[in-house]
C-alpha cells in the first residue's frame, strides 16, 4: 500500500493546472444530438455579435420553422444593440460550436453562409483576424477595439479552438492587452469625440495654450508656480474642443507625445470638486496608461488615493468631522509628493510640464464657492509640490481668483465661413461665399449656431438655394434673437413626417425616448391621439435618422437628445408647450412608476422634480441609485425640485433658488451646506446661512449645526443657551433622536470647557432618550462619551462607571457590521475606550479609520513602543501582503509610518494585529494610547474650526 503523506495547497494546484493544461479536465465537445440544421444555425451564428433570426438559413436555403425557433429558444439569448433587439448565442453554445469547427477555413464559411452586417463589429473583427487582416491594437477604433475584446472572449474558454487556430497562424491579442487598449483609447475617445474632422482655426488660442504649458519646463520644487489657465466663454462656442484639439496635437500619439497629461471632466460623477483627491486618482489612473513602465507604480499609488477617498467619504457621510478629518490631515500632501514622484518617472527626470485638464468647470462651480476654495487649495498645494504642473480649466465663467485667461468668442468671420463650407460640402453643397456670408451675418458665429444653421440649409437642397425667395425666406428664419432655439425648431418644420413634427419638439420633455415611450407618453399629448405600437416603432426609426438632434444610446434602443442641442432649445420648448410638456411628465411618471431599475427610478424621479411635486412625495420615491442618472439635470428643473436635487447630490444652488424651495428642501439645503462651511473652518458663514430665514422655532438638524457654529466662534454662552432651548423642544415634541443628538453635542462643548460634571448630566439624559429609538447607535455615542469624561476626570471609577463599560462592551460586541461601516467615528472612541476588553476592535478601527500621521498625536503609536516592538513589526509585516521597507541597520522609531497615508498606516498595523503577533499586547495598548490622543482632543478648538472668526 502506497504510504500516504500530506499534500500541499501549491502542490495541488500545480498538479490541477498540468492535468487541465493537458486536456484532461476539459470535456470533449458533445455529440451531435441535435438535428444537422439546428447545428447549422448555430455554425451561422458562431461569430456573430448578434443577429436577426430570419437572417440565417439552413442546408436547403430557408430555415425550417421548427428548427429555427428550437435554436432560438434553446441556444440564444436577447440582446439589445444600435440596430434594436436582436438574438446572440448563449456563451456555452458557441464555446461548444467554436470547439468543433476549430478550422480556419470552416469558420471563415460560416461567415459566408450570412448576410454580411457592417454594424455587426464582432463578426468584422472576427473575419478580420481569420484573414489575418486585424490592424494593430493601437490603431483600432473604440468600436473595433470593442469587436476585438470580444472575440478574444469567445475564445479563452474553447480551449481547443484557440490552440488549433494559433498552429494556423491566427494570433490574437491576450484580454489583457485588449484590455489595456481600450482603457487608452477611451482617454482619447471623448477628446477625438471633441475635436474630430470640423476643428477650424483658433490658431492664436493654440499658441496661447502651448505658451502656458511649455512655460513649466524646468520648474524646481518649492519654486511658485503659474496660476490655472482658464478657457472660459458662452455654451457652444468651442471651449472643451479648444483644449481638446490641443491635446491631441501635443500628447495624442505615443510617438510624438510632448508631455504626460490628464484629461479631467466634472461632467463625471466619480470626479469630485468637493474631494480632490478623487481627480488625483483618475489622473495616476491615466498616467499609468499613457507610460505602461510605470503602471505598476502608478496602480499602487492609485490604490492608496481610492483608499484614502473611502476612508474620507465614510467619515463624511457620517456628518461629524466634515470632509477632511483631523487623522487625515496629513493624508494629501503625502499622497501629493507621491504623484510628484510618478510624474518624475514618466517624464523620466527631465522636469517636462504636467497638463491637468478641468473641463466643464461649471458644474464644480455649481457646488459652492465653499467647494471651489477647497479644490482651488488643493490644486495650489499640489503645483508647489510638483511645479512642472500645469492646470487648465475650461467653463463658462471667470472665477474671481487669480487666473490666465483665455475668452473664447465666435469664431472670426473667415474661420465661421471655412466652418460651414466644411459642414455643408458633407451634404454635398457648395454654396457661392456671399450665401455663406449672408447666413453667417444671421446666425452669427458660435459653432453650434453654425452647426444648427448648415443643418438646416442641408434640408433646403440645392434647389431651393437657387431660388432667391427661398434663399431670403431661410436668411429671415435665421435672424431670430433666440439664434439656436430658433435654429432647432425650424429643422423641425422641416421633417418629412407631420406626426414626426409634432412630437420632436416637446419631445425634448423627455431625455430618452424609446417606442413605448412616443406611444404612451408623446402621443396624446402631442395630438396624435391613441396610436399603435406599429406607428411608435416607425417613429421611433424616423427619428432615430434625425442624428443632428438625437443620438442613439449604446446598446440600447433609446434615443437620447443630443446635449448641446437640448440645452439651447430646451427653455424655449417649455415656453412654447407648457401645458404639453406637463401632461407629458405626468405620462412619463406613469410609465416609469410600472418599470423596475435605477435606470427607471432616475427617470420617474426627474420627471417628478419638473412637476415641482412636494418634498414629502419626492422623499417616497426617492432611491439613492438614481442620484447617478440626475445630476446633469439640476439646471432644467424649476426651483423647488433644483432645490430637493441639490441636497440629495450634496450639492450648493443659486441663493435666489434656494429662497423659493418649501421648508423642508431650504432646511436640508442650508444643513449641507452649513456642514461644509463649518468643515472648511467658516463659522461665520455658516451661521449667516442659517439665520438668512429668521423663523423660531428652528428644525433640530438646524439648531444643532447653529450650535456648533456658535461654539466654533467661542460664543459658548450662546451655544449653551441654544442647546436647553433645543433640548426643550424636543422634550416637548417626544424627539428621542434629535434630543439625545443635541444633548451629546452640548456635552461635548461642555467637555471642551472642562465642565466635566454638566457633561455628564447631559450625557445621562441622552443616553435615556437614545435608549427609546431603534438600534444602539445613539446609546453608545452617549455612553463612550461618558466613559471617556470619566477617564479624562482621572477619578477612580465607581461601580456604576463599571457597570457602564460592560454594558458598553456587550453593546459593542452586538453592533452591526453595517452600523460600524456607517459610523466610523463611533468605532474610534470606542477603540480609545473598550479596545482592550473587544477582540478584534483595535484592528477594526486601525483598518477603517486609520491612523493619525500628524497633528498632537502623530508618532505616538511608534514613540511608547519598544525597539524590539518595532523589530517585531517589521519583521512580521515583511514576510505578510504588508509592504513595510526595513530601515538601514536597527528599525528607527518614526520611520515606519513615514511617507504613507494614515489608512495605509491603519491597514498595516491592522494587518499585524490579525496576525497574532508576539508582541501583539504591547502594540494594542499603544494603539489605544494613540486613539485617546486623538479623541481627547477638543472638538471646538480655534485651530479646528475658527479660522474665520
Amino acid at each position: 500500500m502506497a504510504e500516504l503523506r500530506p499534500v500541499s495547497a501549491q502542490e495541488v494546484a500545480e498538479r490541477l493546472k498540468a492535468a487541465h493544461d493537458s486536456g484532461a479536465l476539459t470535456a470533449a465537445p458533445p455529440p451531435p444530438t441535435v438535428s444537422p440544421d439546428r447545428w447549422r444555425l448555430r455554425e451561422a451564428a458562431a461569430l456573430l455579435g448578434s443577429f436577426h433570426a430570419g437572417s440565417l438559413t439552413s442546408p436547403s436555403g430557408s430555415a425550417d420553422a421548427g428548427d429555427l425557433r428550437t435554436f432560438v429558444v434553446e441556444d440564444c439569448e436577447r440582446v439589445s444593440t444600435a440596430a434594436g433587439s436582436r438574438w446572440r448565442l448563449t456563451s456555452g453554445v458557441r464555446t461548444t460550436v467554436l470547439d468543433r469547427l476549430q478550422d480556419r477555413h470552416r469558420l471563415l464559411d460560416t461567415l459566408a453562409a450570412v448576410e454580411p452586417d457592417p454594424l455587426d463589429i464582432d463578426r468584422v473583427m472576427a473575419e478580420a483576424y481569420l484573414r489575418a487582416a486585424a490592424p494593430p491594437l493601437d490603431e483600432q477604433t473604440m468600436d473595433e477595439l470593442t469587436g476585438t475584446l470580444h472575440v478574444v472572449q469567445w475564445l479563452l474558454p474553447a480551449r481547443r479552438a484557440a490552440e488549433a487556430l494559433a498552429r494556423q497562424g491566427v494570433l490574437l491579442p491576450t484580454a489583457e492587452e485588449v484590455g489595456n487598449t481600450v482603457d487608452l483609447a477611451a482617454v482619447f475617445q471623448p477628446l477625438r469625440l471633441l475635436a474630430g474632422e470640423h476643428f477650424v482655426g483658433r490658431r492664436k488660442e493654440l499658441r496661447e495654450l502651448a505658451d502656458y504649458v511649455e512655460g513649466a519646463a524646468g520648474a524646481e520644487p518649492g519654486a511658485p508656480g503659474r496660476p490655472p489657465l482658464l478657457v472660459h466663454g458662452p455654451g457652444g462656442v468651442g471651449k472643451s474642443t479648444l483644449v481638446a484639439r490641443y491635446l491631441l496635437d501635443h500628447a495624442g500619439a505615443a510617438d510624438r507625445r510632448e508631455f504626460p497629461f490628464a484629461y479631467l471632466t466634472f461632467d463625471r460623477a466619480d470626479l469630485l470638486p468637493q474631494q480632490p483627491l478623487t481627480l488625483l486618482a483618475e489622473a495616476t489612473r491615466q498616467l499609468g496608461l499613457l507610460y505602461p513602465a510605470c503602471a505598476e507604480q502608478a496602480n499602487r499609488l492609485e490604490h492608496a488615493v481610492r483608499s484614502t477617498v473611502a476612508a474620507q467619504t465614510a467619515v463624511i457621510l457620517e456628518g461629524i468631522e466634515g470632509l477632511l478629518p483631523t487623522v487625515m490631515d496629513a493624508d494629501d500632501e503625502v499622497l501629493m509628493h507621491r504623484f510628484a514622484q510618478l510624474v518624475r518617472e514618466v517624464s523620466a527626470y527631465r522636469s517636462l510640464p504636467l497638463l491637468l485638464v478641468l473641463d466643464t468647470l461649471e458644474q464644480a462651480q455649481r457646488h459652492g464657492t465653499d467647494v471651489v476654495d477647497r479644490l482651488w487649495a488643493f490644486l495650489e498645494a499640489l503645483q508647489r509640490i510638483c511645479p512642472v504642473t500645469r492646470v487648465v480649466f475650461a467653463g463658462r465663467a471667470p472665477v474671481h481668483r487669480t487666473t490666465c485667461e483665455i475668452p473664447l468668442v465666435g469664431l472670426e468671420p473667415h474661420l465661421a465661413l471655412d466652418f460651414l463650407r466644411m459642414r455643408l460640402a458633407q451634404a454635398g453643397i457648395t454654396p457661392d461665399d456671399a450665401y455663406l456670408v449672408s447666413v453667417t451675418r444671421k446666425v452669427g458665429a458660435s459653432p453650434l449656431s453654425l452647426k444648427l444653421a448648415a443643418e438646416l440649409v442641408r434640408r433646403e437642397g440645392k434647389e431651393g438655394l437657387r431660388d432667391p425667395e427661398k434663399l431670403r425666406d431661410i436668411l429671415f428664419r435665421l435672424g431670430d434673437a433666440e439664434v439656436q432655439a430658433v435654429l432647432y425648431e425650424r429643422i423641425l418644420d422641416d421633417l418629412e413626417d407631420p406626426d414626426l413634427q409634432r412630437i420632436a419638439g416637446p419631445g425634448l420633455t423627455l431625455r430618452r425616448i424609446t417606442p413605448r415611450l412616443i406611444q404612451e407618453a408623446l402621443a396624446v399629448p402631442c395630438g396624435l391621439g391613441e396610436i399603435s405600437e406599429d406607428r411608435a416603432l416607425r417613429l421611433f426609426h424616423l427619428l432615430a435618422t434625425e442624428a443632428t438632434l438625437v443620438d442613439v444610446a449604446q446598446g440600447e434602443d433609446v434615443l437620447v437628445h443630443r446635449a448641446d442641442v437640448r440645452q439651447a432649445t430646451l427653455p424655449l420648448i417649455h415656453r412654447k408647450h407648457l401645458e404639453t410638456s406637463r401632461r407629458i411628465h405626468r405620462r412619463a411618471v406613469r410609465h416609469y412608476a410600472a418599470s423596475d431599475g435605477p435606470q427607471a427610478r432616475g427617470e420617474e424621479l426627474y420627471h417628478r422634480l419638473s412637476l415641482g411635486q412636494a418634498t414629502d412625495v419626492l422623499d417616497r420615491h426617492w432611491v439613492p441609485e438614481a442620484s447617478l442618472f440626475l445630476e446633469s439635470a439640476l439646471e432644467e428643473l424649476p426651483p423647488s425640485g433644483q432645490a430637493y436635487l441639490a441636497d440629495r447630490l450634496g450639492i450648493a444652488i443659486d441663493p435666489a433658488v434656494l429662497a423659493e424651495a418649501d421648508g423642508e428642501a431650504w432646511a436640508r439645503q442650508v444643513v449641507r451646506q452649513a456642514r461644509t462651511l463649518l468643515d472648511a473652518g467658516q463659522a461665520a458663514a455658516a451661521l449667516a446661512l442659517i439665520r438668512e430665514r429668521p423663523a423660531r422655532p428652528r428644525l433640530a438638524r438646524v439648531s444643532v449645526l447653529e450650535i456648533e457654529a456658535l461654539a466654533a466662534q467661542g460664543r459658548m454662552p450662546e451655544a449653551r443657551r441654544l442647546v436647553t432651548e433645543t433640548l426643550e423642544r424636543a422634550g416637548e415634541r417626544g424627539d428621542a433622536e434629535a434630543f439625545a443628538d443635541v444633548a451629546v453635542l452640548g456635552a461635548r462643548i461642555a467637555e471642551d470647557l472642562g465642565a466635566y460634571g454638566e457633561a455628564l448630566d447631559l450625557l445621562d439624559q441622552a443616553r435615556k432618550a437614545a435608549a427609546t429609538t431603534p438600534g444602539r447607535v445613539a446609546w453608545l455615542q452617549a455612553s463612550v462619551a461618558q466613559l471617556r469624561i470619566h477617564r479624562r476626570s482621572g477619578a477612580e471609577e465607581p461601580a456604576h462607571v463599571q457597570e457602564l463599560r460592560t454594558a458598553v462592551v456587550a453593546a459593542t460586541d452586538r453592533l452591526r457590521r453595517r452600523d460600524r461601516r456607517g459610523h466610523p467615528s463611533l468605532v474610534r472612541e470606542l477603540a480609545a475606550e473598550v479596545g482592550d476588553m473587544v477582540p478584534g476592535l483595535l484592528s477594526e478601527a486601525a483598518r477603517t479609520t486609520g491612523i493619525d500621521n500628524s497633528g498632537g498625536s502623530a508618532g505616538a503609536l511608534e514613540w511608547t513602543l519598544t525597539e524590539a516592538d518595532v523589530t517585531d513589526f517589521v519583521h512580521t509585516a515583511k514576510g505578510s501582503a504588508a509592504v513595510v521597507e526595513e530601515p538601514p541597520g536597527a528599525p528607527e522609531r518614526g520611520a515606519l509610518s513615514r511617507g504613507k497615508t494614515s489608512q495605509e498606516w491603519g491597514e498595516q498595523v491592522s494587518e499585524y494585529l490579525d496576525s497574532a503577533p508576539a508582541m501583539g499586547a504591547t502594540w494594542s495598548h499603544a494603539l489605544m494610547e494613540a486613539y485617546r490622543a486623538e479623541v481627547d482632543r477638543p472638538r471646538f478648538g480655534r485651530g479646528r474650526t475658527g479660522h474665520d472668526d
